[in-house]
């Protein structure tokens, strides 16, 4: 039956009345007024998201090699609803998506925001990447569940690779720091944080600055960078520490093998190479004894003025409110890029472990396999290069930090993945799924696998996270009492599925590297693995074996055997043939 007009005329009325509501209903897109002009973000969910914000000017033309410097405010409203294009960088799938954009044009920073009216904690996040990879785009570092806690949460870019990195101090007093302008980077994207945080329903006097990987090393750097101070008042720090900072001398070789690759006539020729051939010469590099600790945060001796463990040590240095983590099998994640890593015989790690110990060698692998029997040789042999670019210098640092009576809570990642038919163990990067509580972002999954335990680690640990951030104290619901860390219990939290509380965990392991430092010099980066150390036996036979697969050389070898004796025999026939025709 078809509706009188009355019905229609009674319905038009109602969708008439109920459009404008409807309308009203829809978030209108936020305007916030930052120092350098007005942005307009977006709101889903409930989050309010600003994206793409420059916190500096465009590091390109005669800005390209020089320091950061303040982005040009503008008085339209600017569309801040997208990310900016990544840093130039070479595609890595463990980093960034292949279609990301790139551009050298990439300081830019995002916000995730509960309200832009309040005074909420605030945290910021540096990325990782080995300094020459990363990117904000990357799903895991969505921050839509940080600001359903309650807290500002800010990601940004800063340069890598050459741009980044590269010492060109020899070039003239003007690039005297541009070794270090990835960190100078860093820093002028928390002085925006700093200056902009209440725009964004933040409060600026309670910032939270955390990292991974390289971004843990470059918040250690920070801390021993005095032109930092004021930028932040906590720090975690996730796989990352002080001891991975490379000496003036380091950076100038990594320069002056820059220029040979590159086939620059001249050394000045380098600053006007297209990004293209930036990146082809550092892959070149990257193909050295430099490996992937090319790029790092230099000793400058102007924006870091000393080794950062130094500084830490020192009573008059930082005191900022501090995590330390790292994981129980860091080494593993390299697995991704080197499948032979775990077939490698302990005579390849041998002469590295001996430059650091000496003739203490054979007793530091017998504590390994003593304490964890489960590792069989190559694994012991990752987990000492893991211990001593990861956990030791951790150690350290906590120790520094906790005699001078400043608040350090330690941790250690034990949960495992799947990943790589469980070959990883408890890798490298295996908690950042957890502390983002983005388990289903691309390649999340297949880290930290479909485990039930899952979510609720999750919410778990970026409850301490974010419980840190509002009070100064890790505590969160359904989380054990951490206690701080120091020399005598040296209490830890493990980090598994479900969490534990322990007083000194592998202290074999701990002990039996006795006192050295790991503070940057010893081991420097040319011995921090056995990827770096000049003596490390690539030539040697069963090293080669190894690499190739044992199943495949013995399979070789049989080939060969049998290809000798098939030449033997048809030698023989035809020498009898020989024979008997001559007998004939």
């Amino acid at each position: 039956m078809r509706p009188s007009r009355f019905v229609l005329l009674l319905l038009a009325l109602a969708l008439a009345v109920a459009a404008p509501a409807a309308a009203a209903a829809q978030p209108t897109p936020p305007v916030v007024p930052t120092g350098s002009g007005p942005v307009a973000g977006t709101v889903a969910d409930g989050i309010t998201v600003f994206r793409g914000i420059p916190y500096a000017a465009p590091p390109v033309e005669a800005r390209r090699w020089l320091p950061p410097a303040p982005v040009e405010p503008w008085a339209e409203v600017r569309d801040a609803t997208d990310f900016a294009p990544a840093c130039p960088q070479d595609p890595d799938p463990h980093e960034m998506a292949d279609d990301t954009p790139t551009s050298e044009d990439c300081l830019y920073l995002n916000v995730w925001t509960p309200s832009v009216d309040g005074a909420a904690p605030v945290m910021v996040f540096i990325h990782g990447g080995g300094f020459i990879a990363g990117s904000t785009r990357d799903p895991w570092y969505d921050g839509a569940t940080f600001a359903a806690r309650g807290v500002v949460l800010v990601t940004f870019q800063y340069r890598l690779g050459p741009l980044g990195w590269l010492d060109l101090g020899s070039l003239g007093p003007e690039y005297a720091a541009s070794g270090n302008n990835g960190l100078q980077d860093q820093m002028a994207a928390l002085r925006w944080v700093r200056e902009n945080a209440a725009a964004f329903g933040g409060d600026p006097t309670n910032i939270t600055v955390f990292g991974e990987s390289a971004g843990a090393i470059s918040l250690s750097a920070l801390l021993g960078a005095p032109a930092a101070d004021g930028l932040y008042d906590r720090v975690i720090l996730e796989s990352g520490t002080s001891g991975t900072v490379a000496t003036r001398e380091w950076s100038r070789r990594v320069f002056d093998l820059f220029v040979e690759l590159s086939g620059a006539e001249a050394p000045a020729d380098v600053l006007g190479l297209s990004t293209d051939e930036l990146l082809d010469t550092a892959r070149q590099i990257y193909d050295t004894e430099f490996a992937d600790t090319a790029f790092h945060p230099v000793v400058d001796g102007t924006i870091l003025p000393d080794l950062p463990m130094r500084r830490l040590s020192a009573a008059d240095g930082p005191t900022a409110p501090i995590i330390i983590g790292t994981n129980l099998d860091e080494a593993r994640y390299w697995l991704y890029y080197i499948s032979e890593l775990d077939r490698l015989p302990m005579r390849f790690y041998k002469p590295w472990l001996e430059s650091l110990v000496g003739e203490g060698a054979d007793e530091v692998i017998t504590a390994y396999r003593d304490e964890r029997p489960e590792l069989d040789t190559p694994q012991t042999g990752m987990a000492l290069a893991g211990d001593v670019g990861f956990r030791m210098p951790a150690i350290r640092m906590a120790e520094a930090l906790s005699d001078r009576g400043v608040p350090v809570w330690m941790y250690l990642a034990t949960v495992t993945s799947p990943a790589l038919g469980g070959r990883m163990g408890s890798p490298h990067a295996i908690e950042l799924p957890f502390v983002f509580d983005n388990l289903d972002a691309a390649r999340a999954p297949e880290l930290v696998g479909d485990d039930p335990r899952n979510p609720v680690l999750a919410d778990t640990i970026q409850g301490l996270w974010v419980g840190f951030a509002t009070t100064g104290v890790p505590a969160a619901y359904g989380a054990p009492a951490w206690p701080q860390y120091d020399r005598t219990a040296r209490t830890t939290l493990l980090v598994d599925r479900g969490l534990l509380v322990q007083d000194d965990p592998y202290p074999a392991a701990r002990l039996t590297w006795g006192d050295m430092s790991f503070d940057g010099s010893d081991p420097g980066l040319d011995r921090l693995t056995p990827l770096q150390y000049e003596g490390t036996p690539w030539n040697d036979p069963l090293v080669i074996a190894a690499v190739i697969g044992w199943h495949w050389v013995i399979g070789g070898l049989v080939v060969l055997v049998g290809l000798i004796v098939g030449v033997i025999l048809l030698v023989r026939r035809a020498l009898r043939r020989r024979r008997a025709c001559r007998a004939g």
